[in-house]
């Protein structure tokens, strides 16, 4: 990753790097400022070897220097000690630690204490009772070799910590940056697709959370319009693909079972039938066909039955007068025979009428004839979806069609999740949102019947002639001089140059006075 990128990563999610990095500062402050001062104190001890014998001496002190921070560190040592300190401090709350490396013959006796008087006191105390504690011999000596004295700083400094968390703080915010970074990619199938698999996204599908997305549904019913409109899209990225020479096969397929490509062959198929394209939607899903249940045609013989002319025999008809679908039937042999059998002559059958044909494949995983359908068309359609996508799973299918020669135009992002619309605009028909349902015909009052127009719109009848409305008379005021009848007031506007009370302006007259009405802006 370049700098150029890294930047870019870090102003895209901002906030995510402030927060990494004030939490971290919040807490080296805390862990700086919060805990009380404390302030150690150390004395140290020598151990002499005699003059009279110093081999013995130091074959003595090599062996005590090692027993002698434990006897510095127990507890009756540190009780011995606060009768030694004064009154005022004997109740003090200290820490006591030792240390006496073996190459030396010193012993290092430090204390922490929350005063550095206390903490000077306790540190002579022990080792005063240290050295008390040692037999008079010939052998070795230990003496004070520094006095304790109360420090003036204490031992736990906050800019150490303060400078600490600042530097943890920029790296954690980096990391941070580059995780949400991650995390955005991760979600945003599009250009994860594009990046690591170089595969045209031809449209995305958005996830329901409620009732179901049948061609009837969405196209019959208005219900879903964000998904319907989504499925528009898919049809004009596919007619961008889709040559005027002929007709066309196109397959619809995806890695694993349960992505929703069967909805996707249905509604795909409804959608360029609505234009006045001819489609035949072929159930070739032999092991669990569902096509027949999402364009609603009962299930009966169909691919599997035999040849061409049984097949087409037993399309069945739906609502769309330019939609047919072939049903899968029940195969009589292995599903990868039946298709290599008598999915060719239906292609070609279906070419000859001039129709397109959407084939509803087994997914590629575990299936052996996926690959050959795909061989037998024109183009294919990978569906994924978003919630379970494995780039490394869909690269394999990918190379696994590429290698059958399968001309793949691109995959369908399934179950997407929706973006929040910040402008002003609300998707949706009459300012309905998307998971709304038709909205409501007009309700007619008592004695009134509705209009041709909404029972056309909401009945499916075809508009009658409506009689057209008589036109409004202009009200003339009644009365003499010019006033209304009920309130005896005179009319609000009255034309300069009418004669009479009662007579109406002439056109000149009404023209210059809604000029002279008129505002200037």
């Amino acid at each position: 990753m370049d700098t150029r990128q890294l930047l870019r990563d870090l102003r895209q999610n901002f906030i995510v790097v402030f927060l990494a990095f004030a939490v971290c500062v919040v807490v080296g402050g805390a862990a700086a400022f919060l805990p009380a001062k404390q302030y150690q104190a150390s004395t140290q001890l020598v151990l002499t070897p005699s003059s009279t014998d110093p081999v013995a001496g130091v074959a003595l002190i090599q062996y005590l220097i090692l027993q002698l921070p434990t006897e510095a560190t127990n507890p009756n040592t540190l009780l011995a000690a606060r009768r030694n300190v004064p009154a005022a401090d004997a109740n003090a709350s200290v820490t006591v630690t030792a240390l006496a490396p073996p190459t030396t013959d010193v012993l290092t006796i430090s204390v922490k204490a929350d005063s550095p008087n206390v903490a000077a006191a306790f540190a002579n105390a022990i080792g005063a009772h240290v050295i008390a504690l040692q037999p008079h011999n010939s052998l070795y000596s230990i003496a004070v070799l520094q006095t304790a004295l109360p420090p003036s700083t204490p031992s736990n400094p906050t800019k150490p910590l303060l400078f600490a968390a600042v530097g943890f703080g920029v790296i954690a915010a980096v990391f941070a940056g580059l995780a949400s970074a991650g995390v955005r990619r991760r979600f945003s199938r599009v250009n994860e697709l594009k990046e690591r698999i170089g595969a045209t996204v031809l449209g995305e599908i958005p996830r329901i959370i409620s009732g179901n997305i049948r061609p009837s549904s969405l196209f019959v019913l208005g219900r879903q319009p964000m998904v319907m409109e989504a499925f528009q899209e898919l049809r004009s990225n596919l007619l961008l693909s889709i040559p005027d020479s002929g007709p066309t096969s196109i397959a619809v397929t995806s890695c694993d079972p349960g992505e929703g490509k069967t909805s996707v062959t249905a509604n795909v198929a409804w959608a360029l039938a609505a234009e006045g394209r001819h489609i035949t939607a072929v159930d070739s899903d032999l092991r669990k066909p569902m096509l027949h249940l999402e364009l609603e045609v009962p299930f009966g013989p169909g691919l599997a039955s035999g040849g061409a002319a049984d097949a087409l025999r037993h399309a069945s008809k739906t609502t769309n007068p330019y939609l047919d679908v072939v049903p899968a039937g029940i195969p009589s042999q292995h599903p990868a025979d039946v298709v290599s059998a008598y999915l060719p002559p239906l292609l070609h059958s279906l070419r000859e009428r001039q129709q397109t044909v959407i084939v509803d494949c087994p997914p590629m995983i575990g299936v052996a004839e996926t690959v050959l359908i795909a061989a037998m068309v024109d183009m294919v359609i990978v569906v994924v979806d978003t919630r379970r996508l494995h780039p490394e799973r869909l690269q394999q299918c990918l190379l696994r069609l590429d290698g059958a020669g399968a001309n793949v135009i691109g995959i369908v992002l399934n179950k997407t999740r929706r973006r929040r619309r910040s402008s002003g605009y609300q998707y949706g028909y009459y300012g309905h949102e998307d998971s709304a349902l038709v909205p409501p015909a007009p309700v007619a009052t008592a004695g009134e019947a509705p209009s041709a127009v909404a029972r056309a719109r909401w009945l499916g009848a075809p508009p009658a002639p409506e009689k057209p409305a008589p036109p409004v008379q202009p009200v003339r005021p009644n009365g003499r001089g010019g006033r209304h009848a009920s309130t005896g007031r005179a009319p609000a506007f009255r034309g300069r140059s009418a004669k009479g009370a009662g007579q109406a302006p002439s056109a000149e007259s009404a023209e210059a006075e809604q000029r002279r009405r008129q505002p200037e802006w």
